[in-house]
């Protein structure tokens, strides 16, 4: 990574590789973990996400779940994201979105084989570019739903106009 000029290190109580992706002004945390003895890679870039999850009490004290403390609109947010973070995997040639409800955040993964135990470099700069592109195109929706600033409906309609003007 640090020969394409990623300023890459290694996460010292992951051993993960991790790197900050610098897009328009926000940054978008990215890892690079090893899983299955090497048969695989996961590339992991967060999202920035405004997703507002209640604290949940620790284990053992009173009976609480975090879907009790959720407002409606919050959950009306949640499904709006979720149904977002659904289309655009459906259309996008490298799906990789998802979202955890309870940790209030949204990623976009991809899991590469390596059954060599080794990816070739230029494969990897090809994904690392693509995840790149990914957070810059489509974290503005993300953020705008996520804040509740906009619904699932609106984004879409805005689509169709912009569609409809090209």
């Amino acid at each position: 990574m640090r020969s394409h000029h990623y300023e890459a290190d290694i996460q010292p109580d992951t051993q993960q590789v991790y790197t900050i992706f610098k897009i328009n002004q926000k940054e978008y945390p990215f890892f690079v973990r090893v899983f299955d003895n090497g048969h695989l890679l996961q590339l992991l870039a967060f999202i920035p996400c405004h997703l507002n999850m209640p604290d949940v009490p620790p284990s053992g004290s009173t009976p609480f779940s975090a879907a009790d403390a959720i407002s409606p609109h919050q959950k009306a947010v949640i499904a709006d994201l979720a149904r977002l973070l659904h289309l655009l995997n459906k259309e996008l040639d490298v799906p990789g979105f998802g979202m955890d409800e309870q940790a209030g955040v949204v990623f976009y993964r991809l899991m590469l084989p390596t059954p060599k135990k080794k990816i070739d470099s230029e494969l990897l700069l090809a994904f690392l570019k693509t995840a790149e592109h990914v957070c810059q195109m489509f974290s503005p929706p993300i953020e705008a739903v996520s804040s509740g600033q906009m619904t699932l409906d609106e984004i879409l309609a805005k689509a169709k106009e912009v569609e409809k003007a090209d």
